[in-house]
C-alpha cells in the first residue's frame, strides 16, 4: 500500500501554441466534469498608474458582448449547456474559467474563446458597466473591512503599484474610451500573455479544440498603453520614512465612519511568492491564527471572548507582499484586543516554539495542501497558477518536503523579522462622528422600533 500517493503526482503536459500562449492539459479519466481556464499573466500591479482598474474592467467587459453576440447570447448561451462560468481579477492576473460536462465542452470551450478574443466594446454598454463598476466600489468603501484593508495595502506598500486598489477609482473606470480598451485588451490578451488550462475527464479531441481556438490570440498593438511598473517596493520593513511628513504616528492608521463595530488590521510587510522564508512565513500565519488552536484565535476569541472574527493572512506578489492579522470587534473591546495580540506575537519572540506545536502545525499545512490536489477545478487553478508564479509546476510532495525542512531557528528568525509586536502597523476603521445610535440613545428618531436585522454570518478566514 502507498501511504504517499500525493509522491506519484503526474504533472500536466506543457507545451507551446503556435501564438505563444502556453496550454497546461492536466487528464484525470474518473472526473465526471471538464474544467477549461484562460489566465492573463498580469493583474492590477502592472497597470499604468492612470489606468487603475484597467483589467478588472476588462474582465467585465469581455461578458457584454461579441462581434457576433450580444451579453444575453453569451448568458444564454452558457446557461443553456449547464456551464459553471467564473472571472476574478487579482494583482497578479485574471482568470476565466469554465467547469462543463463532457458533453457539452466544445460549445463552452467556443463560447469562451469568442467572448475573451473578440469582445465588440459597444460604446453604450461601455457606457453601462462603467456605472456597474463605479457602483462596484462604492460598495466596497460602504464595506468596512474592505474600505480598511486598501488604506492598510497603502499604507504598506506605498509607493508600489500593489499598493492601488484592484478595482481602481471613479475617475480611472470614467476615463477608459474605445481607445484604451481595445489597447489594452491587445496587451492583455496577447498570445504570450495567455496560460490556457484544461483539466478533468478529456481525450485528445478537446485538447486539440483548444489549440485551435487559442493558437492566434490577439495581435499586440503596435504602441502598448502601458508603462511599466516604475517603483519597487523596499525589501526592508515598514518605514515610516517613507510616508506622507504630517503622519502623527506612521505606525497607526485610524478611519472613521458611521458603523457599530471597529475594524483592524495589523501587519507589515511581508515577503514574495519566492522568497526563500515562505514557507516559514505560511507556518508562522497559521501557528499565530490559522486555525482554531492557533494562538492569536484562542487568546483573542476563546480565553477572552474579544472577537467573533480574528485571523492572520498573507499577501505574497512577485516582488513584494504583507503579513496581517485582521478581524472586528466591538469599540470597547479594541485596547484589550491590541494587548493581547501584541502580547502573543512578544511570547512567540521571547519563548520559542516548542516541537510538539511545530509538528501539528506542519501536519495542518501539509494537510491543506494535500487535500487541496482533490477536485477538477483545484487542478485545473494550480496547474495554471504554478506556471504563472514560478514558470514550472511545483510537485506537491516538494512543498511537503519543504514544510518538513523548516525548523525552529528559521521560524523564530522569521517571526523576529515579520511578527515583531513593536513594528506594526495597527490600523483600525471604526465608528466616528455621525456612527450609528446605541439603542438607548434619546435622540434615536424610532425610540419603539426594537427590531434588529439578522446578519448572515461571514466565517471566511476563520480557518
Amino acid at each position: 500500500m502507498n501511504l504517499d500517493p500525493y509522491r506519484n503526482e503526474t504533472p500536466p503536459r506543457r507545451e507551446t501554441l503556435p501564438g505563444g500562449a502556453v496550454l497546461l492539459t492536466a487528464p484525470l479519466p474518473s472526473s465526471t466534469a471538464v474544467t477549461l481556464g484562460v489566465w492573463l499573466r498580469n493583474g492590477s500591479q502592472e497597470e499604468p498608474s492612470h489606468l487603475g482598474g484597467i483589467s478588472h474592467f476588462l474582465e467585465h467587459m469581455v461578458f457584454k458582448g461579441t462581434r457576433r453576440r450580444g451579453a444575453f447570447e453569451l448568458a444564454s448561451g452558457f446557461d443553456a449547456i449547464g456551464a459553471s462560468v467564473d472571472a476574478f481579477t487579482t494583482k497578479d492576473l485574471v482568470a476565466f474559467t469554465v467547469k462543463v460536462l463532457p458533453e457539452y465542452f466544445t460549445t463552452a470551450a467556443d463560447l469562451l474563446a469568442e467572448m475573451l478574443l473578440e469582445p465588440a466594446f459597444a460604446p453604450e454598454l461601455t457606457v453601462l458597466e462603467q456605472d456597474v463598476v463605479v457602483e462596484e466600489i462604492q460598495e466596497a468603501l460602504d464595506t468596512p473591512e474592505d474600505r480598511l484593508h486598501d488604506a492598510f495595502a497603502a499604507r504598506i506598500y506605498g509607493v508600489h503599484p500593489r499598493g492601488r486598489p484592484i478595482l481602481g477609482t471613479p475617475e480611472s473606470v470614467r476615463s477608459f474610451g474605445s481607445d484604451v480598451l481595445h489597447a489594452e485588451h491587445a496587451r492583455l490578451f496577447a498570445p504570450h500573455n495567455l496560460v490556457v488550462s484544461l483539466a478533468g475527464n478529456f481525450g485528445d479531441a478537446f485538447r486539440d479544440r483548444v489549440v485551435s481556438l487559442f493558437s492566434g490570440g490577439v495581435a499586440a498593438p503596435v504602441a502598448p498603453v502601458a508603462e511599466a511598473p516604475s517603483a519597487s517596493a523596499s525589501a526592508s520593513l515598514l518605514d515610516p520614512g517613507q510616508y506622507v511628513d504630517s503622519l502623527t504616528d506612521p505606525f497607526r492608521l485610524d478611519l472613521r465612519s458611521p458603523i457599530l463595530q471597529t475594524y483592524f488590521e495589523a501587519g507589515n510587510l511581508g515577503v514574495s511568492f519566492a522568497h526563500a522564508d515562505r514557507l516559514a512565513i505560511y507556518l508562522l500565519i497559521n501557528l499565530l491564527g490559522g486555525g482554531m488552536s492557533s494562538r492569536v484565535f484562542q487568546a483573542i476569541r476563546e480565553r477572552e471572548g474579544l472577537a467573533y472574527t480574528v485571523y492572520n493572512y498573507h499577501d505574497m506578489g512577485r516582488d513584494t507582499g504583507l503579513v496581517s492579522c485582521s478581524g472586528s470587534c466591538s469599540p470597547d473591546k479594541l485596547g484589550r484586543l491590541e494587548e493581547v495580540l501584541r502580547h502573543e506575537y512578544r511570547n512567540l519572540l521571547q519563548n520559542g516554539i516548542k516541537a510538539d506545536e511545530l509538528d501539528s502545525n506542519k501536519a495542518q499545512l501539509k494537510s491543506q495542501l494535500i487535500f487541496s490536489l482533490d477536485g477538477v477545478s483545484n487542478q485545473m487553478y494550480r496547474a495554471a497558477r504554478n506556471e504563472i508564479y514560478y514558470g514550472r509546476f511545483v510537485p506537491v510532495a516538494e512543498l511537503v518536503d519543504g514544510i518538513d525542512k523548516v525548523d525552529c531557528d528559521q521560524l523564530m528568525r522569521c517571526a523576529s523579522t515579520w511578527f515583531d509586536p513593536d513594528s506594526l502597523l495597527f490600523a483600525v476603521h471604526g465608528p466616528g462622528e455621525g456612527a450609528l445610535p446605541d439603542d438607548d440613545d434619546p435622540d434615536d428618531d424610532d425610540p419603539d422600533d426594537d427590531s434588529t436585522e439578522d446578519e448572515s454570518d461571514d466565517d471566511e478566514g476563520q480557518a
